[in-house]
């Protein structure tokens, strides 16, 4: 039976009430589900960070939503808000943040922080990621967060560094660690995009390279070293994009490159140049462009004990799949005139020593025939601007003329107090004195701390330069 036009009124005003609502976003579940996710990030119980690239063909909505969680500093209202749990999107092609969870772009559900938005993003190619490194929760009018170390997680374990207060509040580790898994599980993002535009957006694995890519030094763990040397047939400019950590005005986690003939340092990474880079306040990005002539250089990038993708301590960078020292060359016509080769030899040993243990005091002499350089390899322990653990050259007269300087060093890899030098040092002709010195802790076979990567030539050593 036909409706009369009276009978029809209220079933229009009813469908025109239906379609103002969708219209004004007030009817989310019916859009909702005209949604396919293009990039989902979960089980972070196994992992503390996830990642997925999606490639958007033309300009696109885009629905993020991500569950996590943090504790808020009430005094500093929602930007205080510090998250242990969270989501960020990149652009795969600049490495720049487009979106980002934090206290103002979540809001509070229960004991999460839930971050449900819409984003209008330009045609290019992104990556989703979402990181849990630790757990925490408002106490009082303060608040903690603990490391959760997917490494240390066997029975009887809990988060480092947890406190002997929580331990008094009855916040034992064990109780933590089984807090954190009961909720870890429902912590993650997801990324969708109107179904009828879903097939044509690819995925692909992030992070995305940099272009152009000939040496990448991936920083994987703590207390590494990572080395590279590379031939540069004629001048060109390269591309550093490094990622490490800061601790007060030194790098901890951090890179360099040398001429390999003269050891000099023709770029590093330094608390000077080295921004922000995201995630917790010690991550520091570095990137530039610098000229390099034609020669052989060798590029180096060490860890200290701590806060690496094999374990965030902290909030990870927000790029935190290319930590470590990537080079590439802007110029396409540049990449034909750079090649990875071995690493040149040292010139023969003209002094050495080496696994020096703790209270030592130890001599070497040699002799120059003529005035010539000499490369001085020495690793030593730092205090402060000082080396515990020293080394210095001395002429037949006993004056200083070489000294491991300590505001001249660089990490060692291992603990952020293994300090090293490679460096060039002209000396006349005449009879020289290598002397290391230790004091009563951490040398080789007795580390009170991560050792050093090179822990078997701990000490000095002195080459004679081809």
């Amino acid at each position: 039976m036909a409706l009369t036009p009276s009978a029809a009124l209220p079933i229009r005003l009813l469908q025109a009430v239906c379609l103002a609502l969708l219209a004004t976003g007030l009817g989310p579940a019916a859009l909702r589900a005209q949604e396919t996710p293009v990039a989902t990030l979960g089980d972070l119980a196994s992992a503390e960070v996830r990642q997925q690239g999606f490639t958007l063909p033309r300009p696109m909505k885009v629905h993020v939503f991500a569950r996590g969680a943090g504790v808020r500093f009430w005094w500093e209202g929602r930007a205080g808000t510090q998250l242990f749990a969270s989501g960020w999107i990149l652009d795969a092609a600049t490495r720049e943040v487009v979106w980002q969870m934090d206290g103002v772009t979540s809001r509070r559900d229960g004991s999460d922080r839930v971050a449900d938005r819409y984003l209008d993003l330009p045609a290019g190619r992104y990556e989703a990621y979402f990181a849990d490194y630790g757990f925490g929760e408002n106490l009082f009018f303060a608040g903690w967060i603990r490391n959760i170390d997917r490494r240390d997680l066997g029975p009887g374990t809990g988060p480092r560094g947890s406190h002997s207060l929580l331990g008094a509040l009855g916040l034992s580790r064990e109780g933590v660690t089984q807090e954190w898994r009961r909720r870890v599980g429902r912590y993650g993002l997801q990324v969708s995009v109107p179904s009828a535009e879903a097939a044509s957006v690819a995925a692909f694995a992030a992070p995305l390279r940099w272009k152009n890519s000939f040496l990448i030094l991936a920083a994987d763990r703590d207390g590494g070293r990572w080395s590279q040397a590379f031939l540069v047939r004629r001048p060109i400019a390269v591309h550093v994009y490094a990622e490490g950590e800061a601790s007060g005005r030194r790098m901890v986690d951090t890179g360099w490159i040398q001429d390999a003939r003269t050891r000099k340092a023709v770029w590093e990474m330094t608390p000077d140049k080295a921004r922000y880079a995201g995630g917790a306040e010690k991550n520091r990005r570095q990137v530039e462009v610098v000229q390099l002539p034609a020669g052989t250089y060798v590029a180096t990038f060490v860890t200290d004990d701590s806060h690496s993708p094999a374990d965030w301590n902290a909030q990870p960078p927000c790029d935190p799949g290319l930590y470590g020292l990537t080079l590439s060359t802007p110029a396409d016509g540049d990449l034909a005139a750079v090649s990875l080769i071995p690493e040149p030899a040292p010139g023969p040993v003209l002094a050495e020593l080496v696994r020096v243990k703790d209270d030592q005091d130890l001599r070497a002499g040699f002799v120059l025939k003529a005035d010539q350089a000499v490369r001085v390899y020495a690793i030593g322990e730092r205090d402060g601007d000082e080396m515990a653990d020293g080394a210095w050259i001395e002429d037949a007269s006993g004056k200083t003329v070489w000294r491991l300087d300590a505001l001249r060093s660089e990490p060692a890899g291992g603990a952020s107090k293994n300090r090293q030098v490679d460096e060039l040092v002209t000396l006349p002709k005449g009879t020289y004195t290598l002397r290391v010195r230790t004091d009563g802790s951490h040398a080789f076979g007795d580390w009170n701390a991560a050792r050093p990567w090179d822990p078997e030539h701990y000490g000095a050593t002195v080459y004679g330069v081809k």
